[in-house]
């Protein structure tokens, strides 16, 4: 938040309001990662998606990613209990494991610039919607 303050100029009760709200709601690279490896693992094992299966995974995805622990590796084992209900064979997740740290780093930078993004448009809109000290109040004149 304090960057944010500092370098993108986002007002502090903007940043203080949209960054915690976001930092749970707002999380891109977990909804990537989620339907990506989900995808690529049970298709590894043989699975095939039918393009309705796949549009339903991407709002499965988007929704776990929303209820997702922002912890290290929650992802990897979000998506780990996602193949177990799909009786995917959990040691093909040991191919992503050795380079997750990566892919976790670059979940964390996603989700940290699309709460920036946010943040600087509301800040925008918010700054655009006079007060109501800005607006000017009409007098009612009575006619003579």
């Amino acid at each position: 938040m304090q960057a944010a303050q500092q370098n993108l100029k986002v007002s502090p009760r903007v940043a203080s309001f949209t960054f915690p709200l976001c930092s749970v709601i707002n999380m891109n690279g977990c909804a990537a990662f989620i339907l990506i490896t989900t995808l690529f693992v049970s298709m590894l094992s043989g699975m095939v998606f039918t393009p309705v299966e796949l549009v339903g995974w991407i709002f499965l995805a988007t929704l776990a990613a929303v209820g997702n622990a922002g912890v290290p590796m929650g992802c990897f084992f979000l998506t780990s209990a996602f193949l177990i209900g799909m009786k995917v064979p959990l040691y093909m997740m040991g191919l992503i494991l050795p380079f997750y740290t990566l892919l976790d780093m670059i979940e964390t930078a996603l989700n940290v610039w699309s709460d920036a993004c946010i943040a600087i448009v509301v800040d925008k809109e918010h700054i655009a919607e006079p007060t109501e000290e800005e607006v000017p109040v009409l007098e009612e004149t009575t006619p003579a």
